[in-house]
């Protein structure tokens, strides 16, 4: 296979990604990037004048895909569930994501399901549904979050809606304070959240001096999974620069 034709089997996938709905835009992207280096690299390659500079966008290219493996392995690992056998925080957030109309979308409702799954096991646990309303959306992601609880049965009591946070960082701030205004302690806090998202999710929790732990629902297929993941690496970029 010539560096042409894997250059343009990366365009047409990074094509492909672009126009499907499933939010895997940064992957197209990352694709596209990799077929434009390796169209140079094809240009270069009976170049000798341009031999230093195939080396080196070789090289540069090669430890990009190595590094992005290796930030995706890393989000992967950090990911799994924590054991919290021996007693968990009185604190639980379960993270919101998008809805449609007065449903949770599919990674949203695997977030609640898993909830759910935890606070039957844990019949004293009280959770913190937490998401604002997008451009988009007709609800908040909280009350749609809390009334999919309440139709599965769990008590009003135990799902405190926070309804104003627009992104991770505002969700477990916003959270915090509300569970304070009730008297837990908020040192130490028990994430749900999506297999993909809770390494971020905990990093952010860590530098808002909180002790977490987390719960990760499963991300199917395992194609979505990897390409949330690669998406993760650059949503870390952000997340260390508000962390600064």
């Amino acid at each position: 296979m010539t560096l042409l034709t894997l250059a343009a089997i990366m365009a047409a996938l990074g094509f492909v990604l672009l126009l499907i709905p499933f939010h895997v835009a940064t992957t197209g992207v990352c694709f596209f990037a990799l077929a434009v280096m390796l169209g140079i690299l094809y240009l270069l390659r009976n170049k000798q004048k341009a031999r230093k500079l195939r080396i080196a966008l070789t090289a540069v290219t090669t430890a990009g895909v190595l590094v992005m493996l290796g930030c995706v392995g890393y989000i992967d690992i950090a990911g799994r569930d924590d054991d919290v056998s021996a007693g968990a925080p009185e604190f639980v957030v379960v993270l919101g994501a998008q809805i449609h109309g007065d449903r949770p979308s599919r990674t949203l409702r695997e977030r609640l399901d898993l909830a759910h799954a935890y606070l039957t096991e844990h019949p004293d646990a009280v959770c913190f549904v937490t998401g604002g309303q997008g451009s988009d959306e007709s609800f908040t992601e909280a009350y749609v979050m809390q009334k999919y609880l309440l139709e599965k049965g769990v008590d009003e009591s135990r799902v405190v809606m926070e309804a104003t946070a627009r992104n991770t960082r505002e969700n477990l701030i916003f959270s915090r304070e509300l569970a304070q205004s009730m008297d837990l302690d908020t040192e130490s806090v028990l994430i749900i959240t999506s297999e993909f998202h809770l390494c971020r999710a905990k990093y952010i929790a860590r530098t808002l001096s909180m002790r977490a732990c987390g719960l990760g629902s499963t991300t199917t297929p395992w194609v979505l999974k990897i390409c949330y993941e690669l998406r993760e690496v650059f949503a870390f970029v952000k997340a260390f620069a508000q962390a600064g």
